[in-house]
This record gives C-alpha cells, structure tokens and sequence, in this order.
C-alpha cells in the first residue's frame, strides 16, 4: 500500500489572550496557521486534532471567524480535518466541531471510523474523570471493518504517563479490534511510549501556555505503509520565553545589578521573567524593573520575587496541572459544605448530557424525589441555655442525632454574640412598642415552664410539641426593662427553623 500521512496536532488554545496580550493571543493562530502550512505543504492526507482547539467554550467572533479561514484553506486543499472535543471548549450540547462540520470544513470523529484508504481513524471526545469507569466501548463494532490499521484520537490524560486517569492498556482490552496507535491531546509536552506494539503519544501544544512549558513546541507527523506506523515529531517555530535570574547580596545595589543582567540578555518581543532570590531585606519595586523590560522593548515583562512568592503576572508562576478540571471544580463545591440537596443541583446543572432547557425540570424533579424520601417526623433534640450546665451554656451548640435529615447540625443557643446587631435593634423596637398597650388591653399573662430542667424537643419540620405549663405571675413589662438588659433578651429569642435549614 501507498504510504499515507496524517498531521496529529491539537491543544491549540485559539482565542487565548495570555498575560492580557492581544499579541500572545495572535501567537496562538499563527502557531496553528504553520501547522496547517506545513499540511499543505506536503500534501498530507489528512490533519488530525486530539481536542481543545479553542481556550474557552465561549470564543469571540474574531476567534470563530479566524479559526474558519484556516479550515478553508485546508478543504481548498482537498486536506480533511479531523477532530474530537477537548475539556476547553467541551460545551453542554451542540459543539463548536459540529457548527463546522455543518460547513464542510471539520469532520468530528466518533465511533464510526472515517476511512483513508486502509486506515481506519476512530475518536472519543473528552470524559470526565468520573465517567471514565462507565465508558460503553460497544459503540465501536466491527461491522465491516476490514481496515489495516486502526487509529483512536483522544483528548485524555493516559496511564503510564504522568497525572493519568484513564489506563491505555484497559483501553486497549476493551476495544472490540485491535487499535494500532492511539493519537492523544491534553498533555501539552510531547511524549510517546510504546504499549506491547501499540504507539501512544502526545503530539504537544502548538503554543506555550505557560512559563513552565520549557520544551520546543511540536506536532506529529504519523505514517501507516507497509512497514508499519512511524510517528515522528516536528518543531514549531514560536516566541521565545526569556527566563533571568538575579540573586541579590547583602549591601548591593539591587536596581543596577537587575538591569545589568537584563542588559546581558535579547529581550526585544520576548516574553520575559526576572526570577529575584537573595536577601530578603533588600527592597524592590516591580514598576521599575517592568519600565526598564519595557524600555529595552520586551513583549510581556514578568517579575517573580523568589523570597516572598510576589509574581508580578497573574499566571507567571502557574505550574500546569492537565487533569480533569472538574476535580477542582468538585473539591470546591465540597469545600463550601453544601447540603445534600445544593450538591444534587451543582451536579445537574454542570451534567453536560442535560440540555439547558431541561435543567429547571430536572432540579424540580431530584428535589422532590429527594424530599419524598426524607423522614420529616424524625425529631431533633435542642437544648436551650436553661439546661446546659454553666461552663456550656455560653457559645454552646449539639448536632443533630446521627441519622437526621441531611446530618442537619443545630444549634442549641442563641447568645448576643451571634445575633446581628440591626435584629437586636428590631427586637427592641418591637418592646418599646409594646409599653403603649394598656394593661386593660393586655390581661393576664401566662409563662410556661417545667417543673424541673426541660429539653425542648424540635420537629425537622420546625415546630414545638405541646409542654406542661403553670401559671406563673406575670412577668416585667418590657417598658420596665433597662436598656443594658434589651440586648440580652433580644439574644435569648429563640431561633426560627424552616425547611431551608435542611435543603
């Protein structure tokens, strides 16, 4: 068979304004626009992209409409692009790939194979770690797969490589044939192993996403002949990253020494970081170290102060971490406590299988399953300060008996410190008000008490059982209440609880 020669690119990022530069993010449109110059170039038979070929899910106009020229070039080219969806630019929904493929300018793979004479190309788009053990690998059958060599495109994190969460020799055992190569996008840095006569590689990003991405960027150029499949990789040309660092002795001249070593370096167009260690005494201002780069016409001026962690540019000291970006995401939510039923609606509205229109309907339903299921009568037991002993009464709080709704932990009392002073305010207010009532008007007043130390026992559905009460003399009014004691009895209101508590 005639050799045939696929270019394997991906994590392009178009549309990413780095460090705030509208020329960084021309940085990333020019990388591709070579990659596809060199498709063109050698005729190639077809451009594959393993994901992420926007930075975000919502690219600009000019990002969209720069992004399709390129795609033309290569169907003027009779070249094919083939792509599957990266975490980037993974919408809910309908993907940016299919608004081009509707245009005949992309072709998004999937479980069907598209065909370049005996080399089958499969994909899988972009899974999220959770859903990884749930994959369904019988969408790819075997139907007249007569094909010499069968290729998988994935934008994944991959065991054996490092930050891996999907294993390559679990993918391999679960296809239903056998996959010759697997192309893979996420990992920005170029890599290739060999997994018993499989090729699985990284083609690496066409751009530097960060400082830390010291490597020349590169993509793949895969050959399937007789012989077998060769990958080999080719570098791009793109800005040069400039990294200077200066440390700083006791009693020198910081500023003279920083711009000399500055002076030893080209500077001009480059993005630039001035890596600062030493003695932590000696005092600097970023501003001027960023005049002087400026001055000597570097790009981007970064300034990185090694003895106290201060970074002049927002992401220069990111060290980029391509795992899946909804662990973080989760490991967030978790961090802020939610209930049961706020992490049900977290989890429906970031689910990229249920469409926008369908999320309010979907909550309404989870919820009410979820409030069906819940045990209402199950009761919470509060205490209030007249039962605590003394060393708790003050600042004192129970949680709920394991087994309660959600876990609910309540609070027992209710002391002036926690309760808001414009709520002290009303709850005065309204004794003040109280005093212009007569005491024709008011008639005998009733207090209920136990006869020994009570415990109040409190529904989840927020109300109090009848108690045993007494009659007891009535008690001062409140217009008889000195100020200082307004505060006191404000805070001893008892707490109102709603079904909000639990939800």
């Amino acid at each position: 068979m005639d050799d045939i020669r696929i270019i394997h690119t991906g994590d392009t990022h178009l549309g990413y304004r780095q460090y705030h530069s509208e020329v960084r993010r021309q940085d990333f449109l020019d990388a591709f626009a070579r990659v596809i110059d060199d498709a063109i170039a050698m005729k190639a038979a077809a451009v594959v992209h393993a994901g992420d070929l926007f930075d975000s899910r919502n690219p600009t106009l000019d990002d969209i409409l720069e992004t399709m020229k390129l795609f033309s070039r290569l169907k003027e080219a009779l070249i094919p692009l083939l792509a599957v969806v990266g975490n980037h630019e993974s919408k809910q929904s309908t993907q940016w790939l299919d608004l081009y493929e509707s245009m005949g300018l992309v072709i998004r793979l999937g479980a069907t194979p598209y065909r370049l004479g005996n080399v089958a190309i499969y994909g899988i788009d972009h899974v999220p770690r959770s859903r990884i053990p749930l994959f369904d690998y019988s969408v790819f059958n075997t139907e007249a797969n007569d094909a010499a060599y069968n290729l998988l495109v994935m934008h994944q994190m991959m065991k054996p490589f490092a930050f891996g969460d999907w294993d390559v020799q679990h993918v391999l055992d679960s296809f239903p044939f056998e996959v010759h190569a697997i192309l893979l996008g996420d990992n920005h840095k170029h890599e290739i192993i060999n997994v018993e006569g499989t090729w699985v590689t990284y083609c690496g990003s066409t751009e530097r996403n960060g400082a830390s991405e010291l490597e020349p960027r590169s993509y793949n150029i895969v050959t399937a002949g007789d012989d077998g499949i060769e990958i080999s990789k080719r570098v791009i040309p793109t800005r040069d990253f400039v990294s200077i660092a200066v440390k700083l002795s006791k009693g020198s001249q910081a500023y003279e020494e920083i711009f000399s070593a500055i002076k030893e370096r080209d500077v001009e167009d480059k993005v630039v970081f001035v890596n600062i260690s030493g003695d932590p005494e000696i005092k600097i201002k970023f501003s001027e170290i960023e005049e002087f780069l400026l001055s000597r016409k570097a790009l981007v001026p970064g300034i990185k102060d090694l003895r106290t962690g201060e970074v002049s540019l927002a992401d220069a000291s990111i060290t980029f971490s391509f795992a899946d970006p909804d662990d973080a995401v989760k490991e967030e939510i978790r961090n802020m406590s939610l209930t049961q039923g706020g992490i049900m609606i977290d989890e429906i509205i970031r689910n990229p299988v249920i469409v926008k229109s369908r999320v309010d309907t979907e909550v309404e339903d989870r919820l009410g399953e979820l409030l069906d299921r819940t045990d209402f009568t199950d009761l919470v037991t509060l205490r209030t300060d007249a039962t605590l002993p003394e060393h708790e009464s003050e600042g004192s709080s129970m949680n709920a008996p394991e087994g309660a709704p959600f876990e609910a932990a309540v609070t027992a009392d209710v002391t002036a410190e926690n309760v808001a002073p414009d709520e002290v305010d009303t709850i005065a207010s309204e004794e003040e008000d109280a005093c212009s009532v007569s005491e024709a008007e008011e008639g005998p007043s009733e207090q209920e008490t136990g006869a020994e130390e009570q415990q109040h026992v409190i529904s989840a559905s927020g109300e109090l059982p009848e108690k045993k009460a007494r009659k007891e003399p009535a008690p001062e009014k409140a217009c008889d209440v000195s100020p200082a004691d307004k505060g006191h009895k404000a805070a001893s209101k008892p707490r109102q609880y709603n079904l909000g508590d639990y939800l």
